[in-house]
């Protein structure tokens, strides 16, 4: 795998097993970490949603997420266990890690990457 725009937390997931099958069977490109069970994806804009489908159900927390970054597309497609959200400015993510904090993510958490500023 030569890119990596998703990083899958093992922490964070129920079934992680089953979840890694399931993005096999959909042909989704990912390793696993040296010596971790973290995952890096990487994540077609066009398949977005689809990738979405697979991962969110398996999020152990309404806060907990795996954030898809598309700088080409100006956009972090940020995928919760409650709610899913385009991210294309500052502003929106700002507003993205208030809500994440507000649900019961630890702010140290919601500092995910950007380049907005």
């Amino acid at each position: 795998m030569t890119k990596t725009n998703a990083y899958i937390l093992s922490s964070t997931m129920n079934e992680y097993e089953l979840l890694l099958a399931e993005l096999k069977q959909a042909s989704f490109d990912f390793t696993k970490e040296a010596d971790r069970e973290d995952v890096r994806a990487y994540v077609p804009f066009a398949r977005k949603e689809e990738f979405a489908n697979i991962i969110q159900p398996h999020l152990s927390a309404p806060f907990n997420y795996v954030d898809v970054k598309h700088p080409e597309e100006n956009q972090i497609y940020a995928i919760f266990g409650t709610k899913r959200i385009i991210i294309t400015s500052k502003a929106e993510n700002d507003a993205a890690k208030k809500w994440a904090i507000d649900l019961g993510l630890p702010p140290a958490q919601a500092e995910w990457s950007h380049w907005f500023e």
